[in-house]
């Protein structure tokens, strides 16, 4: 029969090295080393997510410059004649004029688009006005529906005769700014407006003129002439020039 002892006894121990374990000059290198990497990783990360922003910051100017470039051709090709209906002096006469107001910082007109529906949204009165803002000059755009022709007297204070002798011009009332007017451009050092005015004899010539005075049709085009800020790399929204395709005399 096989007889199997053990010993049970305290376990021997190894003795302990002086020198043994890490030092605190060791220890404090170890940090240092781990925080550095952890600067740099938290640099790396941040300059990636900087570049994303940037991006995506160009990304939505661009979509917003072309929006803006796509709503003001669309409004300005869409631009009809239509004859207004105001009261002319004190009495019950009431005196039909074409309804389009162009100046060089401000304008206005029917159009056959809306900002909110498209073609589709019937036709809609478009008010354009360049105003001073925190960041330069924006561009301002209104939007009312077409009540009729009577209905475009609210816009007109009155009429006077042109100092051209181009016969009884309206005086239209100054363009307002609410809170729900649409910013079109914005952080501009300057807009304007120009009229594109085809002259009269033999040869058939073309004028740009800053102020449209002809009270029997409208314009030939319509021109935005857009001076970006200098602001380094920042995209800059483009000039345009849209030929108005209903240049007739006033419908009602």
């Amino acid at each position: 029969m096989l007889e199997v002892s053990i010993r049970i006894g305290t376990p021997r121990r190894r003795p302990i090295h002086p020198e043994s374990g890490m030092t605190l000059l060791e220890v404090l290198v170890a940090v240092t080393l781990l925080g550095l990497l952890s600067v740099g990783l938290l640099m790396s990360f941040q300059m990636g997510a900087d570049s994303w922003q940037s991006a995506r910051d160009r990304l939505m100017l661009d979509r917003r410059i072309a929006t803006a470039n796509q709503i003001l051709h669309s409004a300005l090709v869409g631009m009809i004649p239509v004859a207004g209906e105001a009261p002319y002096g004190l009495g019950a006469q009431r005196r039909r004029f074409l309804f389009f107001q162009g100046e060089p910082q401000s304008m206005r007109f029917v159009s056959s688009f809306s900002v909110t529906e498209g073609v589709r949204g019937g036709l809609h009165v478009i008010e354009l006005q360049v105003v001073n803002s925190p960041r330069g000059r924006r561009v301002l755009l209104n939007q009312s529906p077409f009540n009729g022709p009577q209905g475009l007297a609210r816009f007109v204070d009155g009429f006077f005769r042109d100092p051209d002798l181009r016969g009884i011009r309206p005086r239209f009332r100054p363009i307002m700014s609410y809170a729900r007017s649409l910013v079109i451009v914005d952080e501009l050092e300057d807009c304007a407006f120009r009229y594109l005015e085809r002259q009269s004899g033999p040869e058939l010539s073309t004028t740009w003129l800053p102020t449209w005075t002809n009270i029997r049709e409208l314009p030939q085009a319509v021109a935005i002439n857009v001076l970006p800020r200098s602001d380094g790399n920042r995209l800059r929204p483009v000039s345009i020039a849209v030929p108005v395709l209903s240049r007739g005399r006033g419908r009602r």
